[in-house]
């Protein structure tokens, strides 16, 4: 046979091939996609769930009910961080190079430190608090505001957007800077600065106060927020003997001071992520279930129980993990129920038990 017909042959023969494959393909997509599927149905329940706020009243309002809420609690636990930035100085009187370069060394030296003086909290029970924080502003102090689902990436994605994201633009002026200058924190930074340089004539000028939310709008849980606060530092500094420059005469500074205030509120209970679900008779499934208890909990601490509305249609073991052993045509009613630390919380979902195939997103 000449070489050009076994060519010619041999594409043919791929080529059919690949015909057989793709009607292969087409009759198996066919039949899938007349198999009998089931659809979940509208659910019949609608949750109830705040809008998100429409005006900056709406929205302080919102924000401060739900804070209040979580300092009175006595299941919910707190964890708090501060973090400071000191970014660049100003002289207001002339500045040699010498005196710019110790007072750089001074900055790099206690910028580092000044953190480590406000108190860490972490996973602390309310209850247990010695002070609670607060928020440290009223309604009228509240300028502007942006409330959002989710945050939108840098590629135009929405993100997180099971919650909702509040963030509050308040008057420079609401900060009590009088407060911040005779408080501990102050004093301890003058002393942190006592081996290199005396400081006098402190003022603190403020200049941005913003206050932000992150809340699980299908529970009204307040889970984060963050106040920040940007001020100027304007003192009368004095450097010691070690640390003196060429310049001996007193330095009027201005310092950018930039504090961020983290809290972060974890409340015990349990949540159905979802209203309902479908599970094929023979299959098994995890329930959607979110249970928070304290990290460091054992099976020991806490007691996890589950009620079905029907007998015999659903068997759920102990860690939620449920099968279908018979099919049902009403739905089933789970309830799930956590007892800790001296509260007992519940939440429900509808569970659709059926002999036909259940479609999930999985591959």
């Amino acid at each position: 046979m000449k070489k050009p017909m076994k060519i010619f042959l041999g594409i043919f023969g791929i080529v059919a091939l690949i015909g057989i494959a793709f009607a292969c393909l087409s009759l198996y997509a066919k039949k899938e996609l007349e198999k009998p599927v089931f659809k979940l149905p509208d659910s019949a329940e609608e949750q109830a769930i705040t809008p998100l706020p429409s005006s900056k009243e709406e929205a302080f309002e919102y924000v401060n009910a739900l804070f209040k809420d979580c300092v009175s609690a006595d299941d919910i636990e707190l964890s708090e961080h501060n973090s400071v930035s000191l970014t660049g100085s100003e002289s207001e009187t002339p500045f040699n190079g010498a005196d710019a370069s110790v007072f750089s060394r001074v900055l790099e030296q206690v910028g580092g430190k000044i953190d480590e003086l406000y108190p860490v909290t972490e996973n602390e029970p309310i209850t247990k608090l010695k002070t609670v924080p607060s928020l440290g502003f009223t309604g009228a102090d509240v300028t502007d505001f942006t409330a959002e689902i989710g945050y939108t990436t840098e590629e135009g994605e929405t993100e997180d957007d099971g919650y909702y994201y509040i963030t509050l633009t308040l008057k420079p002026e609401a900060m009590n800077t009088a407060a911040m200058l005779k408080s501990d924190i102050s004093k301890k930074v003058v002393k942190e600065l006592e081996p290199m340089l005396s400081v006098s004539d402190a003022e603190l000028f403020p200049e941005e106060f913003t206050a932000s939310f992150k809340i699980r709008y299908s529970t009204d849980s307040l889970e984060h927020v963050e106040l920040c606060k940007k001020l100027s530092v304007k003192s009368t500094v004095e450097f010691t003997d070690d640390y003196k420059a060429l310049s001996e005469k007193e330095v009027k500074l201005t310092v950018p001071f930039e504090k961020t205030q983290s809290i972060d509120l974890f409340r015990y209970g349990l949540h159905f992520y979802e209203r309902q679900t479908a599970l094929q008779t023979g299959d098994t499934m995890a329930l959607p279930l979110d249970v928070r208890v304290n990290s460091e909990a054992s099976k020991e601490n806490y007691k996890l129980s589950f009620k079905t509305s029907q007998e015999g249609v659903l068997s759920i073991n102990a860690d939620g993990v449920m099968e279908a052993v018979a099919a049902s045509e009403k739905p089933v009613t789970v309830t799930a129920v956590l007892e800790y630390n001296g509260h007992t919380y519940t939440d429900s979902i509808a569970v659709y038990a059926t002999n036909l195939e259940v479609k999930t997103d999985e591959p």
